[in-house]
């Protein structure tokens, strides 16, 4: 009978944690903007001053394609304050992202606060401003050859002859997968030739890890994922294995299944909330549910404008080109005069208008509803993180400046730009991010790759989950002796409590009972911990701690559990 009230205890704790979990994560990361939105199918009643060049390019293709039809979605947006949103994530997780190693985007191209830092599988870079302003400038793409990223995805009627044709030479040329296509396409009304365009933009045509079903490193065989869902983190062996625990989780065990299973995901996840074109899953304009920015498909800044050239080639090579289709285009409010230019492959010198700052402060620095000490705590920034300033204020109000700050989730609030008037040791909190220079500080003591980082000054190492002792040792080099808490020598996957040469102390982020492993438990026993009901010490409490608070939160506990399901990225 104890055995079972305790059972019964653990799950009430994860089912009361979960539902806690998902209330937290809603009201820290997501608000509803005030816009009024609306679409119009009239062209000709566009403002010019308002949106120049916009009416006069769409004329032009609607006289070339008489039957393409258009509608304008009037976001309500301002044009600065859409680049800014997207111009977020620095140093941590990017929210747009750009090939690396390809001439094609270099220069202008890659963001200056991160440089040359890799992110995704590691052959992306973080995309500069001027890439997102020229990528998102609608204008840049009311063209014969980019305008289908802007094609409404609903479902249509198809020929199966089309689907076909698109599949022609490719790992999907099987006709299993394309009548599970065609079937799925019309269950959750979704465009079957965007299915068949947006495989084959994941996997390429012919395929790969994630949709072999021969797993990765002998771990999750038989398992397909072909819209990569959940492919995320940083470093190659991260998104592949997070790829495939998530098609293990949805139980994807055969091609058809993930087909289906990923078309139904898709469709209830982004068109269903108004994100009805591959602009809007890339870039999220679109207001329907009641968020912005913050719910899109991919971080490849690129995707949306690839996968819309490969379904107008393949309408090409089947004579289909002109069929009735609809295409939906974004206005922005004061959008500049003329389109955005393409960002130079040879200069790195192009000015930012967005005004990032590095949170210098020991642990964190509280943000508040209003400005002064009397506003209400709504959320925290910390240390390194590099966040948006949205207005830089120009009166002291108790006894500092309160600059409106931007965190990359969008959260809002105000933050105090510096110690106060009459305090002890001047500081300034909110430091302007150098364009010339990585804004990362030079810490010669620390030492990483994307898997495992190492303080020297400390003696501490902290890794990611999943991190093996052959990731540490390709950092501090193969003569290193690993032990666990019993003082035994292992390889494999790390631990925390783990010990290096019997000098440096191993943190697993996430793994906060020490098992090896970043799971739900871990969050419940930070859920408990938060209530004083479970005892967390040194090494374990920093494993918690996710946002580099110093102390586990219940957002930590809510980042775990996503993480669990592969809706979050856990990085060193």
């Amino acid at each position: 009978m104890k055995k079972f009230i305790k059972k019964l205890l653990v799950i009430l704790i994860l089912i009361i944690s979960y539902m806690v979990i998902n209330i937290i994560f809603e009201n820290e990361n997501f608000s509803a903007f005030a816009v009024n939105q609306t679409v119009s199918t009239d062209i000709n009643s566009i403002d010019s001053n308002q949106y120049p060049q916009i009416k006069e390019m769409l004329q032009t293709l609607k006289n070339q394609h008489p039957n393409w039809n258009f509608k304008i979605l009037y976001t309500d947006i301002e044009w600065n304050e859409a680049i800014a949103n997207e111009y977020v994530g620095h140093k941590s997780s990017p929210r747009n992202l750009v090939t690396a190693n390809n001439s094609k985007y270099d220069g202008e191209w890659i963001c200056k606060v991160c440089g040359e830092t890799k992110y995704d599988n590691g052959n992306m870079h973080c995309a500069s401003e001027a890439a997102i302003a020229y990528m998102m400038d609608p204008r840049n793409s009311i063209n014969y050859s980019d305008v289908f990223q802007f094609m409404q995805l609903s479902y249509a009627e198809c020929n199966t002859q089309t689907v076909k044709a698109m599949v022609a030479g490719t790992f999907l040329n099987n006709d299993s997968y394309i009548n599970t296509i065609i079937d799925s396409a019309k269950k959750y009304n979704l465009n079957p030739y965007y299915i068949v365009a947006r495989i084959l933009q994941e996997q390429g045509k012919s395929g790969s890890t994630l949709s072999s079903g021969n797993g990765y490193n002998g771990q999750y065989i038989g398992y397909y994922n072909v819209f990569n869902i959940g492919a995320s983190g940083n470093g190659k062996d991260n998104v592949i294995l997070n790829g495939l625990k998530s098609a293990q989780s949805h139980g994807w065990n055969t091609m058809e299944k993930s087909i289906a299973g990923g078309t139904e995901i898709v469709a209830k996840d982004y068109i269903a909330k108004g994100q009805n074109t591959m602009y809007f899953q890339k870039f999220d304009v679109e207001n329907s549910d009641g968020k912005l920015y913050w719910h899109q498909y991919m971080q490849n800044i690129l995707a949306a404008q690839n996968e819309g050239q490969t379904l107008r080639k393949t309408f090409e090579g089947v004579g289909s080109v002109d069929a009735g289709y609809t295409f939906i285009i974004p206005v922005y409010k004061n959008m500049p005069t003329t389109a955005a230019t393409r960002p130079s492959t040879s200069s790195s010198n192009i000015p930012t208008t967005t005004d990032l700052v590095r949170v210098n402060v020991t642990n964190s620095l509280y943000l508040r509803d209003k400005p002064g000490t009397s506003g209400e705590k709504i959320a925290s920034v910390y240390k390194d993180e590099i966040i948006t300033r949205l207005n830089k204020a120009t009166e002291k109000i108790d006894g500092t400046y309160w600059d409106y700050v931007m965190k990359a989730d969008g959260t809002k609030g105000y933050a105090a730009r510096e110690t106060k008037e009459g305090e002890a040791g001047y500081k300034m909190y909110l430091v302007p991010v150098s364009q010339e220079n990585p804004s990362e500080p030079d810490n010669s003591d620390v030492t990483k790759n994307d898997k495992v980082k190492v303080d020297n000054s400390k003696n501490t190492i902290t890794a990611v989950p999943n991190a093996t002792v052959s990731d540490l040792k390709s950092l501090m080099g193969d003569n290193i002796t690993v032990k666990n808490v019993d003082g035994q020598a292992v390889d494999g996957k790390l631990a925390t409590g783990y010990k290096v040469n019997d000098t440096y102390t191993i943190s697993v982020l996430g793994d906060v009972n020490g098992d090896g492993e970043t799971t739900a438990l871990d969050a419940a026993i930070i859920l408990r911990y938060t209530v004083d009901q479970y005892n967390l010490t040194g090494v374990y409490i920093q494993s918690g701690s996710l946002s580099s608070g110093g102390v586990p939160t219940a957002l930590d506990a809510a980042k775990i559990l996503r993480y669990t399901v592969g809706q979050y990225n856990i990085n060193v």
